[in-house]
């Protein structure tokens, strides 16, 4: 009890005679700022006076002594402390007088020094183009020889973090022993009350091979080699027109492959030619997956929700939970160890992505509206498909050709329908007996007539039977 009052005691102290602010209180004691505010709401004594006088150089020891104890203290603090002893002149000399103490001392760095393989520094930057809109690009450097790799990515997702590190160790043949990262959520969960790091890329880490460290917050200086070269990449896209995500990142590796042929000013060597002597780990032969799982429940309409866009799945999985496995390309829908469903990955907001195959149950129960759900289904699949459709000469035929397609892929794979459409597309035919041609699908046929061996079974001749040969009570047909 002794010691809750002597701090309490300590709070009111700092409070009314210091004239500290409430956060002060609390770091210096290493209290919580809760507790410093109920005290001083508790109770409030005022100040004792202090004899007035009103020139400030008589402080200047006394203002000296606080900044010793107290090295943040702000002038408006000085001013009011002042006060207390008698200062009546304005604040505006205090705070002239009290900056030289006042002055941010300027903070010094330990150079860092690496041996060859040792480290690589990775981070996020982003970059909104007016055509292309917001994009992140990813970036690899080798601490020791400053070479860089990277890509840009429409997402800075965890799927998409991981297929940055594949692609860079691809590129590179090799990674490094020690990853340096800032603290974002793909590796680093929390940092209080202590580190926690993603488990998901502990196991990637782990498969690679490589440690993981975390920069303390606020420490821009610790991984130094790649802010520079994000800094040197930005003022590169500011000059720079793109087209798309393809051209902007051939651009952007085309700028590092002579950034990588430049030399450095510290190494006095190009970074291309000090990547021979880095000393890289080994990646295994199998690539790491890069994909994110997700939970989902499936919807009344076979839909599944992700990443603001909906995708089909069959209609016999309505209502049950199932995972969603986003890769950087494309997702997967899986229910009960089984892949249920495959989709192109979309970008955009509030589209929905269907496979006409999915509904075939639902088609089944309402064939009055079948041909043209399914056509509304194909057109919505691929902009080939959509192109290839609306070609057809009537609404009846482009049903017609829809569903044609339909059943193709119900027999091929969705990617070899779609290519053989492609390939159309840019002949201008719209043709479905060219596109079965293309799959090779052969044509019904009538069977063959099936004749005897023996010719002359074909030119027998027989003598009609009667039909009183069968019934004697038969009254035999009169010609009319």
């Amino acid at each position: 009890m002794q010691d809750k009052d002597a701090i309490n005691q300590r709070i009111l102290h700092l409070w009314e005679v210091e004239k500290l602010s409430k956060r002060q209180i609390a770091m210096q004691l290493e209290v919580d700022r809760g507790r410093v505010r109920r005290v001083i709401d508790q109770t409030g004594q005022p100040a004792v006076p202090a004899i007035r006088k009103n020139n400030l150089d008589q402080y200047r020891s006394l203002i000296a002594q606080w900044y010793e104890q107290y090295p943040r203290l702000r002038a408006l603090q000085v001013y009011e402390r002042l006060k207390n002893y008698g200062y009546t002149g304005r604040y505006d000399s205090v705070k002239i007088g009290t900056r030289e103490y006042r002055k941010p001392s300027k903070e010094a760095f330990h150079p860092l020094i690496f041996n060859p393989g040792q480290e690589a520094q990775v981070d996020w930057f982003h970059f909104k183009h007016e055509t292309i809109g917001a994009v992140a690009g990813f970036l690899y450097v080798l601490a020791w020889s400053r070479y860089a790799w990277g890509i840009f990515y429409p997402r800075t997702t965890f799927e998409f973090f991981l297929a940055g590190h594949v692609e860079c160790f691809k590129h590179l043949g090799g990674l490094a022993r020690t990853g340096r990262y800032d603290n974002l959520k793909s590796a680093v969960l929390r940092r209080k009350p202590q580190t926690e790091y993603n488990p998901q890329f502990m196991d990637f880490a782990r498969f690679y091979g490589f440690s993981v460290h975390a920069c303390n917050p606020y420490s821009g200086n610790e991984k130094g080699r790649v802010e520079r070269i994000i800094r040197d990449a930005r003022v590169f896209l500011e000059t720079e027109t793109f087209i798309d995500l393809v051209d902007l990142n051939r651009k952007f590796q085309m700028w590092l492959v002579k950034r990588n042929n430049t030399i450095h000013r510290s190494t006095e060597r190009t970074p291309k030619d000090l990547l021979s002597q880095e000393h890289l780990l080994k990646p295994p032969a199998n690539a790491y997956p890069a994909k994110r799982s997700i939970p989902v429940r499936v919807s009344k309409t076979a839909l599944v929700e992700f990443d603001a866009n909906k995708y089909s799945v069959p209609s016999s999985c309505v209502g049950k939970m199932a995972d969603i496995a986003a890769y950087p390309g494309h997702i997967e829908v899986w229910l009960e160890s089984q892949k249920i469903a495959t989709h192109k990955r979309c970008f955009g907001r509030r589209q929905m992505i269907q496979n006409p195959l999915h509904a075939e149950r639902l088609l089944n129960r309402s064939p009055q509206f079948r041909q043209k759900r399914v056509q509304e289904s194909i057109i919505a699949m691929d902009p080939a498909f959509k192109v290839f459709v609306e070609r057809q000469e009537d609404e009846e035929m482009q049903q017609s050709a829809a569903y044609q397609i339909y059943q193709l892929i119900r027999n091929h794979s969705r990617s070899m329908v779609l290519s053989a459409v492609r390939e159309l597309n840019g002949m201008n035919c719209a043709k479905i007996k060219a596109l079965t041609s293309l799959l090779r699908v052969p044509c019904a046929q009538e069977p063959p007539a099936v004749w005897p061996k023996d010719q002359r079974l074909l030119n027998l001749n027989y003598e009609e039977r009667k039909l009183t040969d069968y019934d004697p009570n038969t009254k035999p047909v009169q010609d009319a």
